[in-house]
């Protein structure tokens, strides 16, 4: 989760997905390769691993890049959201 701490936050990155199995996000990110990392969040309790793709200056350059990401990738209903609720997250889960 470091590299999200040191991003700016008013930055978006585009959330792919979340999983409760940190080996399906460590697969997914294997597999892309490239912009897609994740960070782990605590949900009910529970861990839940979120996909992240890339680091955008506005929401729009975040928009535009969901448009080009691979059909299966865009199967999932990624949405762009800001760094700052990732940092926020991440914060609340240690």
């Amino acid at each position: 989760g470091s590299w999200y701490a040191g991003q700016a936050p008013g930055n978006y990155v585009v959330q792919i997905l979340g999983t409760s199995s940190e080996a399906t996000a460590q697969n997914f990110v294997k597999e892309q390769g490239g912009e897609y990392r994740y960070f782990k969040k605590v949900l009910n309790g529970k861990p839940l691993y979120v996909i992240t793709y890339g680091n955008f200056s506005s929401r729009d350059a975040a928009v535009s890049a969901i448009k080009s990401l691979p059909a299966k990738v865009q199967a999932g209903k990624p949405w762009p959201r800001t760094v700052a609720s990732v940092q926020q997250e991440l914060a609340t889960t240690r």
